[in-house]
């Protein structure tokens, strides 16, 4: 209980005493007035002597309250000082609590820099993976076509194998046919038959590859086509027929004639036809 509900109380006490005095003394307001007063001065011990028992608890209470209040400010005092250092304990978790936002600002600002950086690079990921699908596909496609042309490489090396083969063989005929035109015309004239012709094979046909100023046409047939010296080839452009030449050297693939004066009926230019027949 404090001071103040201490006198609170010791006042309602006074009170309570003083009206129930007052309530005898009405209620003996018939007796005889010695009596009343030796009852008063009875009464008015009592009262002293609670008088001075109540300022002695006062007294008491005051002291108490004293030391309480002393007690109390120690208190105060120690808990103001836990409140100061709390408050310091405080600003400082502030200020560490201040730095710790501006690091996390710059954290977020590096992780938003990060995730920027990481879409950037995963959009050239992309770019990069689509090229290397489109490298990969077309590197099979020329894969394949390098397998494809490689096999056509193969069957073409063993169609030139075969070819070379052939003009081996034809070479070997054209000169044992050589040798047996030679030997055939040499018995033809010794059994007095001279007026044998030597003529081209009847379905020559090629193109005249250039012609000089002195009546010279080179021609794309040659001896591998059956071709020889002082055989004719006709030549024409489209319907248009322009004369008739006479070889005068023949070589494996080309040979090269005169124009026949006689038989001239136009002007000759490359890109024109020769045959041995016409059509």
């Amino acid at each position: 209980m404090t001071f103040l509900g201490r006198v609170f109380t010791l006042i309602i006490l006074v009170s309570s005493a003083s009206f129930f005095v007052a309530a005898l003394l009405a209620n003996a307001s018939h007796m005889d007035y010695r009596e009343k007063l030796s009852f008063y001065r009875t009464e008015n011990q009592q009262l002293k002597a609670t008088v001075l028992a109540t300022k002695t608890a006062a007294e008491k209470l005051q002291t108490s309250l004293a030391q309480e209040q002393i007690a109390r400010r120690a208190a105060l005092a120690a808990l103001q000082s836990q409140l100061d250092s709390q408050n310091q304990q405080l600003a400082a978790a502030n200020r560490q609590l201040s730095d710790l936002n501006a690091v996390n600002t710059m954290k977020n600002q590096e992780h938003s820099a990060t995730v920027d950086l990481l879409k950037a690079t995963q959009a050239q990921n992309d770019t990069l993976r689509t090229e290397i699908d489109k490298v990969i596909a077309d590197r099979n496609s020329v894969r394949k076509s390098v397998i494809s042309l490689t096999d056509m490489l193969n069957s073409l090396k063993s169609v030139e194998t075969d070819l070379r083969d052939q003009l081996k063989q034809l070479q070997d005929q054209s000169t044992l046919y050589e040798a047996l035109a030679i030997t055939r015309g040499e018995a033809l004239q010794q059994a007095g038959i001279v007026d044998v012709q030597d003529v081209p094979p009847a379905d020559l046909r090629g193109e005249v590859l250039a012609v000089n100023n002195t009546n010279l046409v080179e021609v794309s047939l040659g001896r591998d086509d059956g071709l020889r010296e002082g055989h004719t080839l006709d030549v024409f452009r489209g319907a248009q027929y322009l004369g008739r030449i006479e070889i005068t050297k023949a070589q494996e693939d080309k040979a090269i004639g005169k124009v026949m004066a006689s038989f001239r009926k136009g002007y000759i230019q490359a890109g024109d036809k020769v045959a041995s027949k016409l059509q």
